[in-house]
């Protein structure tokens, strides 16, 4: 999945020890320095813009992943592909 590969690279951690619980307290390298750089890399790679208190309500991976749900087609469109494949 693209999402947790990019978190893995920010992070510099494998992404496949990442699942949608992951978050600040369980994963190494996730801090707040780290948060802002995720979410600006998430925002380009899917072509979105989050707001501040969809920023705020980000707690963990699944939280972003629902928030992409919504708001990107290329999120959408990459995780169809990945469960039809």
């Amino acid at each position: 999945m693209k999402l947790y590969q990019i978190v893995g690279n920010i992070l510099r951690i494998d992404p496949a020890s990442l699942s949608p619980e992951s978050n600040a307290q369980n994963t190494p390298n996730w801090d707040s320095l780290n948060h802002i750089e995720l979410i600006f890399a998430i925002e380009s790679a899917y072509c979105v813009r989050f707001t501040m208190p969809e920023i705020a309500s980000l707690r963990k991976l699944g939280d972003i992943e629902k928030l992409l749900e919504a708001k990107s087609p290329l999120f959408q469109d990459t995780e169809a592909l990945r469960k039809s494949a």
